[in-house]
């Protein structure tokens, strides 16, 4: 991969960052908010985009100061695993990441399948099978195809979307659930929106494409958290207004609500909604093995793409189940590991001003904060809901 076209489009750079979230996670919040009532859900939402996008820009200004291409194991085992432990933590960083890559790929092929076996009636082997290798096909291409194939991705679910909006608008709406309610299943809604904002390592792939603009960076982050959040609200609002029983999947009682017709659309939706996680993810994890291990990239890539298509196969669990157990995994990790990675590179590069958080932003109780958010956002994700 070192001699592919890695240049990106802040566009590109967002859609990227967009569809690393845009899936799984923005698909399951619906039926969340519909236990939880609008006014609670909106305070969450807004919190989660806040805290997201403080810890994202902290994961880009480490990996702008840490020289070509960062991965997130190999920013761990410069600053923060030190000493004799060095290697054994690295080691076990980069297992347990890939563990929970595996967990949230399969999430998106057993999810996607279930939609495809639904809608097309056809067996659900053969439904995640193509997802399969229309995920992985294009992952197998690098950065700059999956960059494009984001872009035109989140280009389609806009369309499909606007057509959504305004047959639901024409359509009998269901009253809002407008209770308020802080309790554990406000705490499971706030670990599901964080997860739809997660694009922790789609950060590197923005800054290694936007390596030659650094400027643009911070820009690519909130512009493309910032669409997830738009999404996540939208999909909310109509799918409950639409939806006479809010389902897992919100886009399957939303599109049951409007019309048979629509099913084929909502499908499309959710069908690229997830497909867009599964490039930007399957890559980082390409890119990750290829950092550890002298691989090609071929065997890089069915390393990083084969195990999820046999976990999902098993159907170790659900969709949802895989969505929360990998949102949980993800979130341990990075609340107890990269808050304090980002004291040690700043304390390495003590006489460097930061790039993205300077002033006001750059006092320790900010710090303090995401590190609670991506605790909270754990304890969430593992908190029953039934």
């Amino acid at each position: 991969m070192a001699n592919e076209g890695k240049n990106l489009t802040l566009l590109e750079a967002s859609s990227i960052i967009a569809g690393n979230g845009i899936g799984g996670g923005i698909m399951a919040v619906p039926f969340l908010v519909s236990l939880n009532g609008i006014p609670s859900s909106l305070l969450v939402i807004g919190l989660a985009y806040l805290i997201s996008v403080l810890l994202h820009l902290m994961i880009a200004e480490v990996a702008t100061g840490s020289g070509d291409n960062p991965q997130v194991v190999e920013i761990f085992s410069r600053y923060l695993f030190r000493g004799r432990w060095k290697a054994p933590l690295t080691w076990a960083f980069f297992g347990i990441i890939c563990l929970v890559f595996f967990a949230t790929l399969a999430g998106y092929i057993a999810g996607a399948g279930e939609i495809l076996s639904s809608l097309l009636g056809i067996p659900s082997i053969v439904s995640q099978l193509v997802f399969y290798v229309l995920g992985a096909g294009v992952a197998f291409f690098g950065l700059k195809a999956i960059g494009i194939s984001e872009k035109l991705a989140i280009l389609g679910m806009g369309i499909v979307f606007i057509l959504f909006f305004i047959v639901t608008l024409s359509i009998p709406l269901q009253p809002l659930p407008m209770g308020f309610s802080l309790d554990a299943r406000t705490l499971a809604l706030f670990g599901m929106v964080m997860f739809s904002f997660a694009a922790f390592f789609a950060v590197p792939q923005a800054v290694t494409g936007l390596r030659t603009r650094p400027r643009l960076i911070p820009m690519a982050i909130v512009l493309g958290i910032g669409i997830n959040l738009l999404v996540v609200l939208a999909v909310s609002f109509l799918s409950l207004l639409a939806s006479k029983q809010v389902t897992e999947i919100a886009m399957i009682g939303w599109s049951q609500a409007i019309g048979p017709w629509a099913a084929v659309l909502g499908a499309i939706f959710t069908v690229l909604a997830m497909i867009t996680s599964y490039w930007s993810i399957s890559y980082a994890l390409m890119t990750i093995l290829q950092e550890r291990f002298p691989l090609a990239n071929l065997p890089a890539w069915l390393i990083a793409t084969l195990p999820t298509l046999l976990v999902a196969l098993f159907a170790l669990t659900g969709f949802l189940g895989f969505m929360r157990l990998a949102g949980g995994g993800i979130a341990v990790l990075i609340a107890l590991l990269f808050v304090p990675t980002y004291w040690q590179y700043r304390k390495a590069n003590a006489g460097v001003k930061p790039l993205f958080l300077a002033g006001v932003w750059s006092h320790a109780i900010f710090q303090w904060v995401a590190m609670a958010g991506y605790l909270a956002m754990a304890v969430g994700s593992f908190i029953s809901i039934e």
